[in-house]
């Protein structure tokens, strides 16, 4: 996954088209403008927002992202101070500005333990899955059977995909549109603009393009300036459009689904954005009339936004792929976790796992991703005008090779594309199991099989074909619910912000996971028929902070149905004992807010679970003895260590106040300092949140910003050292 930094937050600033109005996505498309300007919007994230969490979430402090059941938008956004950004009527979401001070995680799970909303959370952050970059900068020997138009493609041939088979056959994917959601794919590209099903998308404007020139000229303004130049590094979004569809037109390369047509919604300007954004790009392909979304991004984390806007197409029967990640190591990512996607794995020329794919028992198949000749964009000339057509070759113009997971996907999307084109009533869970039944097994760590490196193995376009001759069609998938609920002295409570995991039976089971909204339910759509393992267990402490003790969990079986949708299947009821979330915590310290206060630790000694809440800058003393030259650790165990939303930030004083030392991030947001005493006598350790004391280095709270949340949650250790 690309690495980014704070810095590069500040380009998702998007365009704002001189005289170009808005549009909705169901609006007809707006006349593209001959001028691109620089991009402001209203959605742009501030980089000082931005939260990692102890998991290495990203998430924006100050935007909440709420279902909102039906009520009002502004009427709750006047109830927290806030202000209306946006809407997406299709999910009845709104995105809302908070007021300074107001952290949206803890905002969204106060107003989901009132019942108030289906589910309020706070914007997350997704990433571009970066191309994993190799030693390889020449072509090399290639075998006369790997050249499809003009240039090799060693993943089409009869050593890999097998595309040829399918294609002699007649399935080349016509009739079927497929949604690309990444950064811009150049349309201008003589192999991509034959087969451009004529729209662009540019979500932070909810502005629909229908125009060649005037797309490339808004892409134009995406880093920024407009210099009629286009940075470099947005590459991405034309390699994987290209992957899917590039045209079989005797010039470059042939997509794996060469009939196929493609949209492009762009959600990457470069990089990432957040999951607001993506919704609203799924949300407008589905309503383009796509039957595959392609999505070559992800990050880690939970999104119930990214859910219900991909639930919104599943519901639908399209059919949604995902790359697996390029984290080198077996994890979920998200939205690769999620029920009803199709999750692709990467491999070598060998027909081996790629080292950097990611792996786990979600992955469902596999597909060549490790330097693979597809299509890079021509926007710029040798001498700065703009291309208007043709290729080259030299310096890798126009055509590149790369790697990643990030186009075994969309190799993973065109073959749906074949399968659709083919079978247009299949449901999405039967495309899967079409590649997974033809797959090759025989690649990965099982040679008889399913294995989490590769899932049921290399995708087989040639005994694809096969199947798809015949009528002999896999069943269809079904829908499963859960609730859970806890059992309090006061009665039953939705179980809120439970992981629900289903997890199919035998070694090769599918895995899945969700977590439960503001009424306790989880749903599942369109996943495999049959009998689960079901796991459940809350509540999340990643973002309600606490001990692993707090959480309570289930185990149990769940089945299945062929054909069962969400609206009829009846919920399986899960009851906890523990888990209900606190949001009147009870400090043991408190009150300790001044010196005078301070409670007693000493040497060797860890506090109990402690609160940075009940005020709006709330701080919290500490006092202990120490003697001339002793050498002191003194650790906050918060947001990094324990979870929950405590960015700490840690003051070491005298007996007279005066600041001895201090420390905000020593190992990701928690605080720690070491000091050696310079005499005998009594010290005082000062808690709080960075933004209430960051600004000035512990000595002034008022200069700082109000942060008065449940789940700023921490635990204070004092060590001598030796």
């Amino acid at each position: 996954m690309k690495k980014i930094s704070l810095a590069v937050l500040s380009l998702t600033t998007l365009l704002a088209a001189c005289g170009q109005p808005q549009t909705s996505p169901q609006s007809p498309a707006a006349s593209a403008p001959s001028v691109a300007v620089p991009r402001t919007h209203a959605l742009d994230i501030d980089p000082a927002q931005v939260v990692t969490t102890k998991n290495g979430d990203m998430y924006v402090r100050n935007q909440l992202v709420v279902n909102l059941r039906g009520h009002s938008a502004d009427a709750l956004a006047d109830q927290l101070g806030g202000r209306v950004l946006d809407q997406l009527p299709e999910l009845d979401v709104a995105l809302i500005e908070l007021p300074q001070g107001k952290d949206a995680r803890s905002v969204g799970v106060a107003l989901m333990r009132e019942g108030q909303v289906l589910y309020a959370a706070a914007q997350t952050v997704q990433r571009q899955i970066e191309p994993v970059r190799t030693a390889q900068d020449q072509l090399g020997a290639q075998a006369v059977n790997q050249v499809f138009d003009t240039l090799p493609q060693y993943a089409l041939d009869s050593n890999h995909l097998h595309a040829k088979a399918a294609w002699d056959a007649g399935f080349t994917g016509k009739g079927v549109k497929v949604g690309v959601i990444d950064d811009p794919s150049d349309v201008s590209h003589p192999d991509l603009r034959p087969n451009w099903a004529g729209k662009a998308y540019d979500p932070a404007t909810n502005t629909t393009y229908t125009t060649v020139q005037g797309w490339i000229d808004a892409i134009d303004g995406f880093d920024g300036k407009v210099d009629n130049k286009v940075d470099p590094g947005i590459e991405h979004g034309t390699a994987v459009a290209s992957t899917i569809a590039a045209a079989k037109n005797g010039q470059g390369i042939v997509g794996v689904a060469p009939d196929s047509k493609f949209y492009t919604a762009a959600i990457f300007q470069p990089g990432f954005i957040g999951d607001y954004l993506v919704a609203r790009s799924v949300i407008w392909t589905v309503n383009q009339g796509a039957q595959v979304i392609n999505n070559s991004w992800g990050g880690t984390g939970y999104s119930p936004l990214l859910k219900q806007a991909f639930d919104y197409a599943l519901e639908r029967d399209i059919t949604v792929v995902v790359s697996a990640g390029n984290s080198y190591r077996e994890e979920w990512r998200n939205p690769a976790q999620l029920p009803g996607v199709i999750a692709s794995a990467a491999l070598d020329i060998n027909n081996d796992k790629a080292g950097f794919s990611t792996y786990g028992r979600h992955v469902s198949v596999a597909a060549p991703g490790v330097d693979v000749m597809l299509a890079s964009p021509l926007f710029i000339n040798a001498d700065g005008t703009r291309k208007t057509g043709g290729y080259t070759k030299d310096g890798g113009s126009g055509y590149q090779l790369i790697s990643g997971t990030s186009f075994s996907g969309p190799y993973t999307s065109g073959v749906a594309a074949v399968i659709l084109g083919a079978k247009p009533d299949l449901d999405p869970h039967q495309v899967r199991r079409l590649m997974e039944e033809t797959a090759d097994g025989s690649v990965g760590s099982n040679k008889a099989g399913f294995d989490r490196e590769t899932g049921y193995g290399l995708i087989r376009m040639d005994k694809l074909a096969d199947r798809l001759k015949g009528s002999n069609m896999p069943q269809k998938g079904g829908a499963g619910r859960v609730k859970v609920e806890i059992q309090t002295p006061g009665g039953y409570v939705p179980g809120i912000l439970a992981d629900v995991i289903l997890e199919g039976d035998g070694a090769d089971g599918a895995v899945y996971a969700v977590q439960t909204d503001s009424d306790g339910y989880a749903n599942f759509v369109s996943i495999a028929p049959g009998t689960y393992t079901l796991r459940v267990a809350t509540p999340d402490l990643t973002l309600t902070g606490g001990q692993s003790d707090e959480r309570d969990t289930y185990v149990g079986k769940l089945t299945v149905t062929s054909g069962s949708v969400l609206s009829t299947v009846a919920p399986q009821r899960v009851v906890l004992v523990k888990g209900a979330v606190d949001l009147n915590p009870v400090d043991p310290y408190e009150p300790n807010d001044t010196m005078a206060e301070a409670k007693p630790i000493s040497y060797g000694k860890m506090t109990e679970l402690a609160y940075i809440f009940g005020k709006p800058r709330d701080v919290d003393f500490f006092s202990f003895t120490g003697k001339a030259g002793d050498n002191i650790q003194a650790d906050v165990h918060a947001r990094t260590a324990i979870g929950g939303s405590l960015d700490s930030f840690l003051v070491l004083r005298d007996a007279s106040g005066k600041n001895l030392a201090y420390n905000d991030d020593a190992n990701g947001q928690d605080s720690v300092i070491t000091f050696k005493l310079p005499a005998d006598g009594t010290y005082f350790l000062e808690v709080s949140s960075c933004n209430i004391l960051c600004k000035s280095n512990g000595d002034d709270a008022s200069k700082g910003q109000d942060d008065d949340s449940p789940f700023n949650k921490y635990v204070l250790e004092l060590q001598l050292l030796k």
